[in-house]
């Protein structure tokens, strides 16, 4: 079902093609900048990116989340000594990584399965930055289906390097069932569900305490992600119904969304799995969920990362997956599925940017199935009904072959389950988060990014798909040729001004055009489409072709119809 199918999609892919880079150079340890956090500790970073950047990889910003705190919110890192810890490298031949559930291939800086103690920060700053500066912080979080990757799979340096106005956090967070046991039995204990959500709301409260000494600003800081990390932002502003966030903006990218389950729907599913690993007892009694609990907590995580991944193979009596693990309804942090809670205004009132690429999916599922009905029900799963799978049809329509595009059709169906996909998967939650915002008058962007990466293992009809828009944030622009190194600085200086105005237009480039904000207005949602020109025919006066655009009214429908009550009743969005 949805939660099932949609995170094994997001977490497909958990690089952009900018992970994989290693930083541009570094220093000798003993030449590295130190950092004084007081009882937070004391931290030896390293000189990249030609000296333009100072970074620490890999600081603990929690306890631990191990032993009896495993499955609890995080927890105060202990006071630390006066020792200076070594954050230099990220290739020390430690795991940085949290445990990884996605899939049995491991990616990115470190690649492996993964540790428990994982609650770190990388931090990018300019070389020079000293407190004082109160300089704008953006806080990342990573993606990958909220399933797997890790925090160094995102550099920032390249970007903190030219701007040299920005610092950059990227904060790991415990993943898959560490991440979302959500289970009753945590619950009898006082305990919340949604801790890995909770793991980068505490990241962001260190930030608060420490990023002065980097010199940040405090006061000035935007939490931001992309895919799976773009769906923990949505749901991070919607946080306690959106009550007292500890962040002052937000920029979600290529939202996962997903479907919410009460928690006490997933008795079942957790019984299912703890007998799977030898934890028979049920936790629909209040003894046998505590004993259940101390069973899990008395696993090695390795066992419980390789029963996951057994686990996701099997189904339910009714033949449909079991919920995936992943953010769910516990009544305080998360009060209602998330498309209810946006359309109900509990929203975090903050300025945001809500972005989504134009063809998400056909990097995530470049074969996805060609029989629209079984790809519904594969993607909605249980509850789907008749009437739903018609009006399915019926918006999205069988293809048509169009030979002057020379395909064929199976290209053109393809295409087709690309557009239900793109609409119920990704590009809705930027529109939904863009109308609720524009609707209590805060400022509210939407963007939709039109610029493909390069990438010779792309057929020329993949388009810009998803993560390409972290090509141009991560990337080297010295590696980039001359119209991707213009969409690059283009974009990044709508971000950068962004993040120290709240507005993308008080410092954007003077070749880019006005960012308009989304209004609230029935039908009317201005979006901006960033685009590159053709290498081929690129004019150095007008180095991009970006511009504005309203969302098209034979879209809005589409994206209203997976937002209408009946409907998210049957997906739990």
């Amino acid at each position: 079902m949805l939660v099932s199918s949609l995170a094994a999609l997001f977490a497909t892919l958990v690089l952009s093609s900018s992970a994989a880079a290693a930083p541009a150079s570094s220093a000798a340890p003993t030449d590295g900048p130190i950092v004084d956090l007081g009882k937070y500790g004391k931290y030896l970073g390293t000189v990249e990116n030609n000296g333009t950047v100072h970074s620490w990889k890999a600081i603990p910003y929690a306890a631990p989340p191990v032993g009896d705190l495993r499955f609890k919110a995080p927890r105060p890192l202990a006071p630390q000594n006066s020792t200076v810890q070594d954050v230099s490298a990220d290739f020390d031949g430690q795991p940085t990584a949290c445990v990884q559930f996605g899939t049995t291939s491991f990616v990115g800086v470190n690649a492996g399965p993964g540790q428990e103690d994982c609650l770190k920060a990388w931090i990018w700053a300019p070389a020079g930055a000293k407190k004082g500066d109160k300089l704008a912080v953006q806080v990342y979080t990573h993606g990958g289906g909220m399933q797997n990757s890790q925090s160094p799979n995102n550099p920032f340096g390249d970007f903190v390097g030219q701007d040299k106005g920005i610092i950059a956090v990227n904060c790991n967070y415990r993943l898959g069932l560490l991440g979302f046991w959500n289970s009753e039995s945590a619950a009898g204990e006082g305990e919340t569900a949604n801790v890995g959500l909770l793991d980068s709301r505490f990241c962001v409260d260190w930030v608060h305490k420490n990023i002065a000494a980097f010199g940040g600003d405090p006061n000035n800081i935007a939490i931001s992600g992309q895919s799976g990390g773009g769906g923990a932002i949505m749901t991070q502003l919607i946080l306690y119904d959106g009550k007292k966030p500890n962040f002052h903006k937000a920029i979600p990218r290529s939202i996962q969304q997903y479907a919410a389950y009460p928690v006490k729907e997933l008795t079942a599913r957790n019984d299912a799995f703890a007998s799977s690993v030898n934890c028979t007892t049920s936790a629909s009694t209040k003894e046998g969920a505590a004993q259940q609990l101390a069973c899990m907590r008395a696993l090695p995580a390795e066992t419980i990362r390789l029963a996951a991944l057994n686990f996701s193979r099997t189904t339910q009596d009714d033949g449909f997956s079991w919920p995936g693990w992943l953010p769910s309804i516990d009544g305080e942090t998360l009060t209602d599925q998330p498309s209810r809670l946006y359309a109900q205004g509990k929203i975090a009132k903050v300025p945001v940017i809500a972005a989504h690429v134009t063809n998400e999916v056909v990097r995530l599922s470049p074969n996805p199935s060609t029989n629209q009905t079984a790809q519904a029900r594969s993607s909605i799963g249980p509850l789907i009904t008749d009437e739903l799978l018609s009006e399915v049809a019926r918006i999205y329509p069988e293809p048509i072959v169009n030979a002057s595009r020379d395909t064929n059709t199976y290209k053109d169906a393809v295409f087709r389950s690309f557009g239900l996909s793109n609409d119920f998967l990704a590009d809705g939650g930027a529109w939904m988060v863009a109308r609720a915002h524009a609707a209590k008058g805060l400022p509210s962007y939407m963007l939709r990014f039109n610029s493909p990466e390069p990438n010779p293992n792309y057929e020329g009809w993949y388009g810009a798909s998803h993560s390409s828009d972290n090509y141009y944030l991560q990337n080297a622009t010295s590696s980039m040729n001359a119209t991707e190194a213009a969409v690059a600085h283009e974009w990044r200086a709508y971000v950068s001004s962004f993040l120290k105005h709240s507005n993308p237009n008080k410092a954007k480039l003077s070749t880019a055009p006005t960012w308009h904000m989304a209004s609230d207005e029935y039908r009317f949602l201005p979006r901006l489409v960033i685009s590159q020109q053709l290498e081929a025919t690129a004019d150095p006066s007008a180095p991009t072709t970006t511009g504005m655009e309203i969302v098209p009214p034979n879209e809005w429908d589409r994206l209203m119809f997976w937002h209408l009550k009946n409907v998210t009743d049957l997906t739990r969005q």
